[in-house]
C-alpha cells in the first residue's frame, strides 16, 4: 500500500515569546495523527506542515494551536499584511500609551520620593500617591495585557513561561503601592510597575517588526512574475493573468518584460536577463525550441512561448518553498539572555515565595510581608538582565549604521559574531555587478578613440549591456559621443550589424565578423585570444570590411575586495568563492581578490546545498549576495548578507544588509559582532552577579523597596553605559 500524498500549508503564528514557546507549538502539531512534518521559525512566526488531508484539515491545526494558548492564522498571501498590520497597530497603541503613563508616574514618584526626605504636605502627599495609582492602574491591566494572557496561558498548561515573573513584578508592585497608600506607608513604587510595562513592550514591538521585515522574501520572490501575458489563441492576443495560464498556452513577450511562466520559445530568438539563476551579468541567447524561465526579463527582441509549467509549479514556486524552509530551520546558537533568564525566573520566583513564608513565620504583618517581597521582585526585576543584550544591540546597530551596515536584529548580531566560514557570490558581491570596459586593444592605424566611438555608433540606444559599457567609457574618457547609425540588426548572442550610406559597421564576436567576410589582422587576433584566456568578453569592431580593433568586457572587483578578503582571513575566517557564473570569470576574480578556493556554475540548488556542506563540517557560515539566485543561500546560512543595491528579495531573505560600497563592511559587521557578543556576556554577568548580592539583602530585609529600587535602577545605568561604550568602536586595520 503506498503512503498517502501530503498537502502541505503554512501558519502564521502570533504569541510565541521563546524557544520554549516553538517547541510546544512543533510537538504539539507533530503529535496530530497525519501530520507527517512540522517545523516552527521563531523569527518569523511562521510555522510549516506537511499532513495528509484525508485524516485532518488546516482549520484543525488551527484549533490545535489555539488550545496551546497561540494564535494561528492560515497562510494567505493576498491577506498577508492584514493580520501583521493590524497586530503592529495595536502593539504601537499599546507602547504610546504605555510611555505616556510611565512618565507622568516617573515625574509623580520623583515628587513623592524627594517630599519623603524634603518634607512634603500630607494632603498633598495622598494626592499624589492616588493619581499615580490612577494613571498605573491602565498601564497594569490594558497596557500588560498580552503578559497577563501569557502568563495564565502557561500556568493552564502548567509551565512557568517569561511573561510569568514579569506578570508577577508588575502585579506585586502595583499591589503593595494599593495596600501602602492605603496604610498610609512613606514610600510606594508605582513607578517600577508602570516602566516594566512601557520597557518590555518597547522591546517586543521592536522584534515584532524585525519579524515582518523577515517574513517579506517568499513574498518578494512571488511577486516577480508578472501579473498579466498576453496570450494568443486562434490568431487572437489577449491579455489575461498570469495566473491563468496552463501548460500547452502560447503567450507573447515584448523586449523588456518578464516571462510569466516557464516555458520553451517556439519563435523568434531574443537575449535574456537570467541572473535570477546565474547571477550573470551578461544576457543569454536563447532561439527557437530553447527554455526560458518564469520572471527572467526578456531583453532584445519580441517572442513566442509555449509554457511548460501553470502559475505555481514553475522554477519561482521552487525557489519560493527553497527560500520558505531554509528560513525555517533554526539556528543552533540561541540568544544568550534567553538561556540565563530560564533559569533565573524561577529561582526570582522560588526566592520571592520563600522570603513571603518565612516573613509570615516570623510573625511579620502582611503589608511587612507585601513590602519585602516587593522589594525582592523590584530588586531582582530582569530589567538589567533585560537590557543586557538589548542596549548593546542597540548600540552595535547605530555604531553599524554609521559604516553602511544594516543588522536586523539581535539574533543576527549573535550569529555573525560565531562564524567560521565566509562564501561570497561573484557578481554585485566581490564584484560591482556592472560590466565595463576594461581594455581597448586597436588595430594598425587606429586608436582607442576611434575604436570606442565607431563601436558606440553601431550600439546606437541601445539598453544592452556592452552598449551601456561603451557609452560609459566614452564619458569616462571625456570623448563626444558619436551620432547612432541606421539600419541596425541585433543578432542575439552574436552581436550588431548596422547598414546604411557609409557601408556596414559590426560589433560582435569573432564568429559574426567572419561570418560577414572581415578579416582580423593576425597580431590583433592573437591579442583577443591572449584577452580570452584571462576569462573576458570580448567585443570586434569592424567597419567596411575592415577590423579597427577588440574590446574587453569585464565585471570589476570592488576597490577593497583584495583588503576585504585580508581581513576576513585576519579574523580567522575561511574564505570561499560560490558564483554562478562561468569558470574563467569566476578564477579571474578569485585570482584578483586573493581567494583560492572557488566553485562556477552553481544554480541556487547548488550553492544551498553548498551551504549546508559546510554547516554539516562544524563551520557557522556568512553568505554574502545580491542577487535573486542569492536569496535561498543567504536564507539557509548562519547569516545571510545581501549588498545594498541587490534584489529586493534577497535583502529581505538576509540578516544584514549591505549599504556601504565596500567588501570590507563584512569585515567590520564580524568585528563588531564580536565585540557586541563580549558587551553582552559582561552586561549578563554582572545582571547576575547584581542579582546574587542584591536579592538575599531584600529577601533579609536590609533593602527597603525605595533602596531596592535606586539599586535596580543603577543597575540598569551600568549596563547601559557598558553598551555605550560600543558607539565607539572602531574596527581594526
Amino acid at each position: 500500500m503506498s503512503a498517502p500524498s501530503l498537502a502541505e500549508t503554512g501558519l502564521f503564528l502570533d504569541g510565541l515569546r521563546c524557544s520554549g514557546c516553538v517547541a510546544r507549538v512543533e510537538r504539539s502539531l507533530r503529535a496530530l495523527p497525519g501530520v507527517g512534518e512540522a517545523s516552527v521559525n521563531h523569527t518569523t512566526h511562521r510555522a510549516l506542515v506537511r499532513f495528509d488531508p484525508a485524516s485532518l484539515d488546516v482549520q484543525r491545526l488551527v484549533a490545535e494551536v489555539r488550545t496551546l494558548g497561540y494564535e494561528a492564522t492560515p497562510f494567505d498571501l493576498d491577506a498577508l499584511e492584514r493580520p501583521a498590520t493590524r497586530e503592529a497597530r495595536k502593539a504601537l497603541v499599546r507602547l504610546l500609551v504605555a510611555a505616556f503613563l510611565a512618565a507622568n508616574v516617573m515625574m509623580i514618584s520623583a515628587g513623592l520620593y524627594i517630599g519623603s526626605y524634603q518634607g512634603i504636605d500630607p494632603a498633598t502627599e495622598t494626592a499624589l500617591r492616588w493619581l499615580g495609582l490612577a494613571l498605573s492602574l491602565p498601564a497594569v491591566v490594558w497596557c500588560a495585557a498580552p503578559f497577563w494572557r501569557g502568563a495564565w496561558a502557561g500556568l493552564r498548561r502548567g509551565e512557568i513561561t517569561i511573561d510569568l515573573p514579569v506578570a508577577l513584578g508588575i502585579g506585586t508592585a502595583f499591589a503593595a503601592s494599593l495596600v501602602g497608600t492605603l496604610e498610609g506607608v512613606t514610600h510606594v513604587f508605582l513607578d517600577s510597575a508602570a516602566m516594566i510595562v512601557f520597557l518590555i513592550l518597547l522591546g517586543r514591538t521592536l522584534e515584532r517588526g524585525a519579524r515582518a521585515r523577515a517574513s517579506r522574501a517568499v513574498e518578494q520572490l512571488a511577486a516577480l512574475a508578472p501579473a498579466t501575458a498576453l496570450r494568443r489563441r486562434g490568431g487572437v492576443v489577449e491579455k489575461v493573468p498570469a495566473s491563468a495560464l496552463e501548460a500547452g498556452d502560447a503567450v507573447v513577450v515584448a523586449p523588456g518584460q518578464a516571462f510569466p511562466a516557464d516555458g520553451v520559445i517556439a519563435l523568434g530568438a531574443t537575449e535574456v536577463d537570467e541572473s535570477l539563476l546565474t547571477g550573470e551579468s551578461h544576457p543569454i541567447a536563447r532561439r527557437c525550441g530553447e527554455f526560458v524561465t518564469g520572471g527572467s526579463r526578456n531583453v532584445l527582441a519580441e517572442v513566442e512561448v509555449d509554457v511548460r509549467a501553470r502559475a505555481g509549479h514553475g522554477t519561482l514556486a521552487r525557489l519560493a518553498s527553497l527560500l520558505e524552509r531554509a528560513q525555517l530551520e533554526r539556528p543552533q546558537i540561541q540568544l544568550m539572555a534567553d538561556r540565563v533568564a530560564a533559569v533565573f525566573a524561577p529561582a526570582v520566583l522560588a526566592v520571592t515565595a520563600l522570603t513571603a513564608l518565612g516573613w509570615l513565620l516570623a510573625g511579620a504583618t502582611p503589608l511587612e510581608v507585601a513590602m519585602t517581597s516587593a522589594a525582592v521582585l523590584i530588586v531582582a526585576c530582569p530589567c538589567a538582565l533585560g537590557l543586557a543584550t538589548p542596549a548593546a544591540v542597540t548600540a552595535a546597530i547605530g555604531r553599524a549604521a554609521s559604516f553602511g551596515v544594516l543588522l536586523k536584529s539581535g539574533e543576527a548580531i549573535e550569529r555573525c559574531a560565531a562564524v567560521t566560514a565566509v562564501l561570497l557570490d561573484k557578481t554585485g558581491t566581490l564584484s560591482t555587478g556592472r560590466l565595463a570596459v576594461e581594455r581597448v586593444i586597436a588595430a594598425g592605424g587606429f586608436d582607442d578613440a576611434d575604436v570606442l566611438r565607431s563601436a558606440a555608433a553601431i550600439e546606437g540606444a541601445a539598453t544592452h549591456p556592452v552598449a551601456e559599457a561603451l557609452r560609459a567609457e566614452l564619458e569616462r574618457r571625456g570623448l563626444a559621443a558619436p551620432l547612432a547609425r541606421g539600419g541596425r540588426s541585433a543578432l542575439p548572442g552574436r552581436g550588431v550589424v548596422a547598414v546604411d550610406a557609409a557601408g556596414r559597421g559590426v560589433v560582435g564576436s569573432r564568429e559574426l565578423l567572419s561570418e560577414c567576410g572581415v578579416a582580423i589582422d593576425p597580431d590583433l587576433d592573437e591579442a583577443a585570444r591572449q584577452l580570452g584566456t584571462q576569462g573576458a568578453s570580448l567585443a570586434f569592431v569592424a567597419e567596411a570590411e575592415r577590423a579597427l580593433g577588440v574590446v574587453s568586457l569585464g565585471d570589476p572587483p570592488r576597490p577593497d575586495a583584495r583588503d576585504a578578503v585580508a581581513r576576513l582571513r585576519k579574523l580567522g575566517l575561511s574564505v570561499t568563492l560560490v558564483s554562478g557564473d562561468h569558470a574563467d570569470a569566476v578564477a579571474m576574480a578569485a585570482s584578483r581578490a586573493g581567494i583560492e578556493e572557488r566553485y562556477a556554475g552553481m544554480r541556487p540548488e547548488q550553492k544551498v546545498e553548498h551551504v549546508q556542506r559546510v554547516r554539516a563540517a562544524g563551520h557557522a557560515v556568512l553568505m554574502a549576495g545580491d542577487g535573486i539566485n542569492d536569496a535561498a543561500a543567504l536564507a539557509a546560512a548562519d547569516v545571510g548578507f545581501a549588498m545594498g543595491r541587490g534584489a529586493d528579495v534577497a535583502i529581505h531573505a538576509a540578516d544584514v544588509v549591505v549599504r556601504a560600497p565596500r567588501l570590507g563592511a563584512l569585515a567590520d559587521a564580524v568585528g563588531l559582532a564580536r565585540a557586541t557578543l563580549r558587551r553582552v556576556r559582561e552586561n549578563l554577568a554582572f545582571a547576575v552577579l547584581y542579582n546574587v548580592i542584591a536579592v538575599p539583602l531584600a529577601a533579609f530585609g536590609a533593602l527597603d523597596p525605595l533602596p531596592a529600587a535606586i539599586a535596580m535602577s543603577l543597575s540598569s545605568l551600568v549596563v547601559t553605559g557598558n553598551a555605550v561604550r560600543l558607539l565607539a568602536w572602531r574596527p581594526p586595520r
